[in-house]
């Protein structure tokens, strides 16, 4: 599919240096969990990533590289266009990279809450880069430096409705999570 390579070299650094670098510079500046402090340290050799994280971050990535194969996979057969597709799929993951973005604020906790938006700066930073997200494929200087193709509005509808299905299955699986935490 797409010949072995879904982004090129330049879409793969937009995504870490663009997409990823500006979330995790906010995440740093976010509010601490509370009762942080008061929490026993990890004991000393004890991996942050724990079962619940590695399913979370194991189930997202699935999730989401089957979403963006599957954009690719419509581009090429319903659009009659890989990059097409491509262009799609990439911007579907820099949408669902806002969803995980603040979806990873909290193992459990829901973000369908007005506490989601309670950081100036993800906030900023969501919109900026929902603003790329539609900018990557629309402006000839990001198309002709990212390898993008313009996409339609429908088009674009598909990569959001990408992000909003990872949403829901986020949702879905910290809904799962805290029922199994009141139960056990």
């Amino acid at each position: 599919m797409a010949a072995g390579e879904p982004f090129t070299p330049p879409q793969v650094l937009w995504i870490h240096f663009v997409v990823n670098a500006s979330f995790g510079f906010a995440l740093g500046f976010d509010q601490e969990s509370p009762g942080l402090m008061r929490r026993r340290p990890r004991p000393r050799g004890e991996s942050v990533l724990t079962r619940p994280v590695l399913v979370t971050v194991g189930l997202g990535g699935l999730a989401i590289t089957v979403i963006l194969l599957g954009l690719i996979k419509l581009g090429e057969s319903h659009f009659g266009s890989v990059g097409i597709g491509s262009s799609m799929a990439f911007t579907a993951f820099a949408l669902c990279l806002i969803v995980a973005a603040f979806e990873c604020r909290s193992a459990t906790d829901s973000v369908l809450t007005t506490s989601t938006f309670d950081s100036k700066q993800m906030n900023w930073v969501a919109l900026a880069q929902f603003v790329l997200a539609v900018l990557v494929t629309q402006l000839d200087g990001f198309r002709r430096i990212l390898g993008t193709t313009e996409i339609n509005l429908r088009q674009f509808g598909w990569a959001l409705l990408s992000a909003v299905v990872l949403l829901l299955l986020w949702e879905l699986g910290k809904l799962l999570a805290r029922r199994a935490k009141r139960r056990g």
